[in-house]
């Protein structure tokens, strides 16, 4: 089990993030979540970062059970974001 600022990351909020990173190691593509898609999957009952990272798949590739995705996944925290503010972009899921 993983000790310290790690997994005390997982348990953080969706809403405390100004975006996420997400690259597919498989197929390499790649894309940014937002403030604006953030706030949708809060609403939609994703509540931790932990819980976001389990519902994130490749568009691209085949589904694949969560086990078996390998995905790098960057977020950046509001409170580390210089600008205060996100880039807001829209995904096409």
């Amino acid at each position: 089990m993983l000790d310290g600022p790690i997994s005390d990351e997982g348990k953080r909020l969706v809403i405390e993030l100004s975006s996420v990173y997400v690259a597919c190691d498989d197929c390499g593509h790649s894309r940014m979540l937002y403030t604006s898609s953030l706030k949708r999957v809060a609403d939609l009952g994703v509540q931790s970062y932990r819980d976001l990272c389990h519902k994130i798949r490749c568009g691209e590739c085949p589904p694949a059970p969560s086990h078996a995705r390998n995905l790098t996944i960057k977020p950046t925290w509001r409170d580390s974001d210089p600008s205060g503010v996100g880039l807001e972009y829209d995904l096409v899921y």
